[in-house]
């Protein structure tokens, strides 16, 4: 009796040389704790899927898995070419009048049958069946895969997020703000393979408005794609707000950069992370300009990555959307980033001149102070 299944593919990790099992084994454990209860198997460079709390939600939830190239509801049935004839014809009933295409394959080559042989022999089945074959347009494709021990048949296929299984790039911490570029930046850096751990700087008197405002939500959000768990780390904005009044209008985004990054980079190494991530894009505003950003990135200890360096507003908008953070990201928030812009700021700050600044305003005693008021929240 052939069984309902999910037959999964990856397209990057296949790539991978001796270890690539370890990647096929991340993304096998990152599907299971995304669906729960399911049987998985590996065969022969494909995952197979059984759910067993639905297909529909099955679907949906593999949708949400970095790793996976594309994705299909299948039947896993025996090898038997009359049987699997059978099988696709039975199936196939529900599209009487749309144009068809079969696509076979074998990985087990000692088949009888050769990938075109079955094509022409399952699509004159159809046809004989009243089915209209068209391998030019077709408006509905079977898939069939021969392997040594089954054969895996698919109706169609839903494209999945690619890119690598959360997890296996190691920890990253995410500077997390209120508006639209950061969430997705965490994002990419997940299908990057990155865990992501997220560090927020806030204006508000407490920690606890932070816990009850949009920010946690928005992880919520990112945590679908993300099974490890994750932490927020919660600092205050107080301790450089009273040392910044002396400072430069025009400087101040600058230092202020500077010192969440020397902030983020004594959190990363009490935490092993192996690098910050922000939501820069190149140009958008005065403190990402190439001049800003050189002078900010001399304050990490680590390295900065910036996956939207290169994007538009218009693209970080439709990938917002894509993640689902958009319409968090669009509520009304007090951002520090939105306290410290300056009208017209310096598009150039020279590095030493924001190290003269940190000197005179003691950033080191900034930090640690910081340091000490910040609380962290584990999702």
């Amino acid at each position: 009796m052939p069984s309902e299944a999910i037959s999964v593919h990856f397209a990057e990790i296949a790539l991978k040389g001796r270890n690539r099992s370890q990647f096929e084994s991340a993304l096998v454990n990152n599907i299971r704790s995304q669906l729960g209860r399911a049987k998985i198997s590996r065969a022969e460079s494909r995952i197979i899927v059984f759910p067993e709390d639905g297909m529909e939600a099955a679907l949906k939830n593999l949708s949400k898995v970095f790793g996976i190239a594309w994705f299909s509801p299948s039947c896993v049935a025996s090898r038997d070419m009359d049987e699997l004839i059978a099988l696709v014809v039975e199936r196939a009933a529900q599209w009487k009048g749309t144009r068809l295409r079969v696509e076979a394959s074998r990985s087990d080559k000692s088949f009888a049958l050769t990938s075109p042989e079955i094509n022409r022999r399952v699509g004159k089945a159809l046809e004989l069946a009243g089915h209209n074959i068209d391998l030019s347009a077709p408006e509905q494709k079977i898939y069939i895969e021969v392997l040594r021990d089954s054969s895996v048949i698919s109706f169609g296929r839903s494209q999945g997020l690619g890119g690598l299984p959360v997890g296996v790039s190691g920890r990253v911490l995410s500077m997390l703000s209120g508006g639209i570029d950061s969430p997705v930046a965490s994002w990419l850096m997940m299908k990057r393979g990155c865990s992501v751990d997220f560090l927020h700087l806030h204006a508000g008197k407490s920690a606890e408005e932070v816990r009850g405002s949009k920010m946690p939500k928005i992880i919520e959000v990112l945590k679908q794609y993300h099974p490890p768990g994750c932490r927020l780390f919660i600092a205050p904005y107080t301790e450089f707000y009273k040392r910044s009044l002396t400072v430069d209008p025009r400087m101040e985004l600058v230092v202020f950069r500077r010192f969440l990054l020397r902030l983020a980079s004594r959190i990363a190494s009490d935490n092993g992370h192996l690098g910050l991530v922000t939501g820069d894009s190149i140009g958008q505003v005065a403190s990402q300009t190439l001049d800003n950003l050189l002078a900010v990135n001399e304050a990490a200890a680590l390295p900065v990555y910036r996956p939207l360096a290169t994007y538009d507003k218009q693209e970080i908008v439709s990938l917002a959307k894509k993640a689902g953070t958009y319409d968090l990201s669009i509520e009304d928030y007090k951002d520090c980033c939105s306290l410290v812009a300056a009208k017209h700021p310096s598009t150039k700050v020279k590095p030493e001149k924001a190290r003269a600044i940190e000197e005179e305003i003691d950033v080191g005693e900034i930090v640690d102070k910081t340091l000490a008021q910040t609380e962290t929240l584990e999702f």
